[in-house]
């Protein structure tokens, strides 16, 4: 189980990775488009998040990933680096949470970054979601708009801004193992 949560995590990150790639990329490449590399990589990575006391001060620590049990917390992190000459613009990282894991929250390492969650992993708007439920109220049913809470999203989006050539943007979510 530990195992594959950990291959599932990072096959995920993985496939988010390489769907910004191919958002990037043309479905039809001309010849002088097969020949270019991307301005952009994209590299994954999982952490481990504990707590630990150092100096009698409570304080997190990261490590690595692969011992993942029911109950931890994990940091799935994404970085994106201009290896371009020029300014990248537009651009957008989308993070699946696994269906192992609960979303717990998010940050990125750059100002100016607009995120977006999904609640089906297919629509995003910012926090927080809403979504339309019907509940019955002196025994008829009424359709009432209520809060998604956080731990029923299923995907993020991060809206970068420009990214300059040589730059790095990184993301990440935490989650917890079910």
């Amino acid at each position: 189980m530990q195992t594959t949560l950990a291959r599932l995590t990072l096959f995920s990150l993985l496939l988010g990775a390489a769907q910004f790639a191919a958002a990037q990329t043309p479905t039809t490449p001309t010849p002088a488009a097969q020949t270019r590399t991307s301005p952009v990589r994209v590299t994954a990575s999982t952490q481990l998040v504990t707590q630990v006391t150092v100096d009698g001060k409570a304080t997190e620590r990261l490590s690595d990933a692969g011992s993942a049990r029911p109950g931890n917390v994990l940091q799935l992190n994404q970085k994106v680096d201009n290896v371009s000459s020029g300014l990248i613009r537009g651009l957008a990282l989308n993070m699946n949470v696994d269906p192992a894991t609960v979303f717990q929250s998010s940050g990125c390492t750059v100002t100016g970054v607009t995120t977006l969650f999904s609640a089906d992993g297919k629509t995003f708007a910012q926090a927080p979601l809403k979504k339309t439920v019907t509940v019955t109220e002196n025994g008829q049913s009424v359709k009432k708009e209520v809060v998604v809470p956080p731990s029923e999203y299923k995907a993020l989006r991060w809206q970068l801004p420009d990214l300059a050539a040589g730059k790095s943007a990184g993301c990440f979510i935490r989650v917890s193992v079910r």
